[in-house]
C-alpha cells in the first residue's frame, strides 16, 4: 500500500480520543480536518508539534479541526500531548487500523481533508514550507487572512526528515 496523496479520497474513519470521546471524519460538518499522525517517541514530531498547535489555535475558530493521530497507548499519548501543550484532541490509532489506511511513510506526517473527504494537502515530516502551504490553503478556503505557521528565522531549521 502506498502513501495517500493529494487529491485521493481519504478513508473514512472513527478513532476514540484520549479523552474518551469518539470523533470520526468530518463529523459536524467539519469544513477542514487536519489528522496529524504521530509517534510519542518520535524527535521529529516533538520539533513538529508546537507547529500544529499553533495552527489549531490559529485557524480553529475559522473552521480548521486538527486532530493528532497517535500510534502510541493512550497513557503515551496523554503525556505526550500534556508535555508538548497540545490542546487539540488526541485520538489513539495505537493497533495501527486507521495508520494502516493512510499509510504515512514518515511520522509526523499531516493531510489536510475537506469537507467531502478529499486531500487537499499533505505535509510529510518537519517541513516549515509545508505548514505554512497547508496554513495558506485553509486561510484560502476558509477565507480568512494568512498566518505565517513557521517563521524563518526562529530557531528551528527549515526541514528535519521523520
Amino acid at each position: 500500500m502506498a502513501t495517500l496523496s493529494v487529491g485521493q479520497v481519504a478513508p473514512a474513519f472513527s478513532l476514540r480520543g484520549a479523552d474518551g470521546t469518539d470523533f470520526e471524519l468530518n463529523q459536524h460538518g467539519a469544513r477542514l480536518t487536519l489528522a496529524v499522525f504521530f509517534k510519542t517517541t518520535c524527535p521529529t514530531c516533538v520539533l513538529a508539534f508546537p507547529y500544529f498547535e499553533k495552527m489549531h489555535q490559529t485557524l480553529y475558530d475559522a473552521g480548521l479541526v486538527v486532530w493528532g493521530i497517535s500510534q502510541n497507548d493512550r497513557a503515551r499519548s496523554v503525556e505526550f500531548a500534556r508535555r508538548y501543550g497540545s490542546t487539540f484532541p488526541i485520538l489513539i490509532d495505537d493497533a495501527w487500523r486507521v495508520s494502516n489506511e493512510f499509510d504515512p511513510e514518515f511520522v509526523p506526517t499531516a493531510f489536510l481533508i475537506d469537507r467531502a473527504g478529499k486531500i487537499v494537502e499533505r505535509v510529510v515530516a518537519f517541513d516549515k514550507a509545508g505548514l505554512n502551504r497547508v496554513a495558506h490553503s485553509v486561510a484560502t478556503t476558509l477565507s480568512v487572512a494568512v498566518p505565517v505557521i513557521a517563521p524563518d528565522k526562529d530557531g528551528n531549521p527549515p526541514f528535519r526528515p521523520g
